[in-house]
Protein backbone atom coordinates (compact mmCIF):
# COMPACT_ATOMS: atom_id res chain seq x y z
CA UNK A 1 0.00 0.00 0.00
CA UNK A 2 2.94 2.71 0.85
CA UNK A 3 4.96 1.48 -2.29
CA UNK A 4 1.32 2.39 -4.62
CA UNK A 5 1.13 5.60 -2.57
CA UNK A 6 5.03 6.78 -2.95
CA UNK A 7 4.54 5.68 -7.01
CA UNK A 8 1.53 7.89 -7.56
CA UNK A 9 2.94 10.60 -5.49
CA UNK A 10 6.31 10.56 -7.12
CA UNK A 11 4.43 10.55 -10.79
CA UNK A 12 2.48 13.61 -9.45
CA UNK A 13 5.73 15.48 -8.62
CA UNK A 14 7.52 14.05 -12.30
CA UNK A 15 4.73 15.52 -14.68
CA UNK A 16 5.99 18.70 -16.75
CA UNK A 17 3.27 21.33 -15.79
CA UNK A 18 1.01 21.36 -13.24
CA UNK A 19 -1.84 23.86 -13.74
CA UNK A 20 -5.02 24.57 -11.35
CA UNK A 21 -7.43 27.55 -12.93
CA UNK A 22 -9.48 28.86 -9.79
CA UNK A 23 -12.32 31.31 -10.01
CA UNK A 24 -11.80 33.19 -6.92
CA UNK A 25 -15.16 35.24 -4.49
CA UNK A 26 -12.99 37.64 -2.91
CA UNK A 27 -14.28 40.37 0.02
CA UNK A 28 -12.96 43.74 0.52
CA UNK A 29 -10.97 43.78 3.80
CA UNK A 30 -11.35 39.62 4.23
CA UNK A 31 -8.55 37.25 3.63
CA UNK A 32 -10.71 34.90 3.52
CA UNK A 33 -12.00 33.72 -0.20
CA UNK A 34 -13.86 31.03 -1.78
CA UNK A 35 -13.02 29.28 -4.98
CA UNK A 36 -14.61 27.56 -7.32
CA UNK A 37 -12.78 24.97 -9.68
CA UNK A 38 -13.19 23.18 -13.16
CA UNK A 39 -16.09 20.83 -13.01
CA UNK A 40 -18.10 22.82 -10.19
CA UNK A 41 -21.59 23.61 -10.56
CA UNK A 42 -22.35 27.36 -10.36
CA UNK A 43 -26.03 29.39 -10.40
CA UNK A 44 -25.11 32.75 -11.87
CA UNK A 45 -27.29 35.90 -12.48
CA UNK A 46 -26.09 38.09 -15.36
CA UNK A 47 -26.45 41.49 -15.22
CA UNK A 48 -29.66 43.42 -16.58
CA UNK A 49 -31.06 39.96 -15.96
CA UNK A 50 -33.83 38.38 -13.53
CA UNK A 51 -33.01 34.49 -14.94
CA UNK A 52 -31.03 32.55 -12.52
CA UNK A 53 -29.02 30.34 -15.31
CA UNK A 54 -26.72 27.28 -13.77
CA UNK A 55 -24.08 25.33 -15.10
CA UNK A 56 -20.50 23.21 -14.71
CA UNK A 57 -17.66 25.29 -14.88
CA UNK A 58 -15.54 23.27 -17.79
CA UNK A 59 -12.23 26.02 -18.53
CA UNK A 60 -11.47 29.11 -17.51
CA UNK A 61 -9.63 31.18 -20.41
CA UNK A 62 -7.59 33.41 -17.95
CA UNK A 63 -6.20 36.04 -20.31
CA UNK A 64 -9.80 36.92 -21.73
CA UNK A 65 -11.54 36.57 -18.40
CA UNK A 66 -14.05 34.04 -19.97
CA UNK A 67 -15.69 31.28 -18.19
CA UNK A 68 -16.63 28.33 -20.25
CA UNK A 69 -19.57 26.49 -19.49
CA UNK A 70 -20.92 23.23 -20.86
CA UNK A 71 -22.98 25.08 -23.48
CA UNK A 72 -21.76 28.54 -23.60
CA UNK A 73 -19.21 31.09 -22.95
CA UNK A 74 -19.63 33.90 -20.23
CA UNK A 75 -17.36 37.26 -19.81
CA UNK A 76 -16.86 37.01 -15.70
CA UNK A 77 -17.09 40.92 -15.52
CA UNK A 78 -20.72 40.07 -17.17
CA UNK A 79 -21.65 38.33 -14.03
CA UNK A 80 -23.93 40.42 -11.33
CA UNK A 81 -24.12 37.88 -8.57
CA UNK A 82 -23.52 33.91 -7.59
CA UNK A 83 -25.72 31.87 -5.58
CA UNK A 84 -24.97 28.69 -3.34
CA UNK A 85 -26.85 26.31 -1.52
CA UNK A 86 -25.96 26.22 2.11
CA UNK A 87 -25.37 22.45 3.36
CA UNK A 88 -26.51 23.05 7.31
CA UNK A 89 -29.91 24.52 6.48
CA UNK A 90 -31.15 20.95 5.51
CA UNK A 91 -30.35 18.98 8.65
CA UNK A 92 -30.56 21.69 11.00
CA UNK A 93 -34.14 22.32 9.44
CA UNK A 94 -35.09 18.54 9.75
CA UNK A 95 -33.97 18.27 13.10
CA UNK A 96 -36.15 21.37 14.52
CA UNK A 97 -39.00 18.94 12.61
CA UNK A 98 -37.61 16.15 14.85
CA UNK A 99 -37.54 17.83 18.16
CA UNK A 100 -40.46 19.67 17.88
CA UNK A 101 -42.63 16.29 17.45
CA UNK A 102 -41.04 14.66 19.90
CA UNK A 103 -41.64 17.17 22.23
CA UNK A 104 -45.48 16.86 21.89
CA UNK A 105 -45.09 13.08 21.15
CA UNK A 106 -42.90 12.72 24.53
CA UNK A 107 -45.92 15.25 26.31
CA UNK A 108 -48.34 13.40 25.01
CA UNK A 109 -47.41 9.83 25.93
CA UNK A 110 -46.43 10.83 29.54
CA UNK A 111 -49.73 12.08 30.11
CA UNK A 112 -51.40 9.07 28.58
CA UNK A 113 -49.20 6.49 30.66
CA UNK A 114 -48.67 8.63 33.84
CA UNK A 115 -52.09 7.73 36.18
CA UNK A 116 -51.53 10.99 37.68
CA UNK A 117 -54.91 13.37 37.09
CA UNK A 118 -52.98 16.90 37.40
CA UNK A 119 -50.29 16.35 34.78
CA UNK A 120 -51.84 16.51 31.30
CA UNK A 121 -51.04 18.43 27.36
CA UNK A 122 -50.40 21.93 28.38
CA UNK A 123 -50.15 24.93 25.96
CA UNK A 124 -46.78 25.08 26.77
CA UNK A 125 -45.77 21.53 25.28
CA UNK A 126 -47.97 23.07 22.44
CA UNK A 127 -46.31 26.03 22.00
CA UNK A 128 -42.55 24.56 22.03
CA UNK A 129 -43.50 22.00 19.49
CA UNK A 130 -45.14 24.98 17.05
CA UNK A 131 -42.36 27.28 17.84
CA UNK A 132 -39.83 24.82 16.54
CA UNK A 133 -41.58 23.59 13.76
CA UNK A 134 -42.27 26.74 12.61
CA UNK A 135 -38.25 28.28 13.07
CA UNK A 136 -37.37 24.86 10.87
CA UNK A 137 -39.66 25.70 8.40
CA UNK A 138 -38.06 29.31 8.42
CA UNK A 139 -34.28 27.60 8.27
CA UNK A 140 -35.29 25.66 5.44
CA UNK A 141 -36.99 27.78 3.11
CA UNK A 142 -35.39 31.21 4.26
CA UNK A 143 -31.75 30.45 5.52
CA UNK A 144 -31.01 27.58 2.81
CA UNK A 145 -29.50 30.00 -0.31
CA UNK A 146 -26.77 32.56 0.11
CA UNK A 147 -26.82 35.36 -2.63
CA UNK A 148 -23.17 36.85 -3.58
CA UNK A 149 -23.88 39.88 -5.49
CA UNK A 150 -20.10 41.53 -6.82
CA UNK A 151 -19.64 44.94 -6.37
CA UNK A 152 -18.14 47.76 -3.85
CA UNK A 153 -17.20 45.52 -1.36
CA UNK A 154 -16.77 41.67 -3.14
CA UNK A 155 -14.99 40.62 -7.09
CA UNK A 156 -15.01 37.66 -9.00
CA UNK A 157 -11.45 37.26 -10.12
CA UNK A 158 -9.47 34.53 -12.09
CA UNK A 159 -6.86 32.87 -11.58
CA UNK A 160 -4.02 30.56 -13.29
CA UNK A 161 -1.50 28.68 -11.14
CA UNK A 162 0.59 27.07 -13.39
CA UNK A 163 4.35 25.46 -12.40
CA UNK A 164 6.24 25.35 -14.66
CA UNK A 165 9.30 22.58 -15.01
CA UNK A 166 12.16 24.86 -14.70
CA UNK A 167 14.77 25.27 -17.55
CA UNK A 168 18.28 24.04 -17.08
CA UNK A 169 21.09 27.08 -18.00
Amino acid sequence: MRIIFFLLCSIGMLSPGLTQKILQIEKYGSPKTKKLFIGQKIKYKLEGDDIWYQGYIDDLIVDREIIALEDRYINMNDIEAFRYNRSWSGPVGISLYTFGAAWSGFALIGTITDGDPDTNYRSSDAIVSGVAIGLGFVVQRFLAKKTVRFGKRRRLRMLDLTFKKPENP
